[in-house]
């Protein structure tokens, strides 16, 4: 998957993108060699999301509510919407793709299994 960060929450995207790449390297910064499958950018709503993803291939990170976020909260969200990006779903269980916003920055089991089963035959 490859990626342009258009966001000014850059130092959180470096950690989500080393905490996915330590399970399967897929994830990579877009060159002039590449064409990006994600755009990560920002914006600012009251919409009671801290961040989407859209079926296109983008991320949204809501400013209104990451400003006010820790930054294991905000690396949470990143790590989270990236996830979406590689087209996991949302965990049962308090993982990091559990559908609510928490400061677990690392993958638990439920995230592990999801990742293995859509990249571990790929790459």
């Amino acid at each position: 998957m490859d990626y342009v960060m258009q966001s000014k929450y850059v130092g959180y995207k470096n950690t989500a993108v080393t905490t996915w790449n330590a399970v399967h390297s897929v994830i990579r910064e877009d060159s002039a060699l590449t064409i990006n499958d994600v755009i990560i950018s920002d914006y600012s709503a009251s919409d009671g999301y801290a961040g989407l993803t859209y079926s296109d291939g983008r991320i949204k990170l809501n400013t209104h509510y990451l400003d006010n976020y820790t930054s294991y909260q905000k690396t949470n969200v990143v790590t989270h919407e990236l996830g979406h990006g590689l087209r996991l779903g949302h965990s049962t269980s308090a993982n990091v793709m559990y559908g609510t916003a928490s400061s677990r920055i690392s993958l638990g089991a439920d995230d592990r299994e999801s990742y293995n089963y859509a990249y571990a035959n790929r790459y």
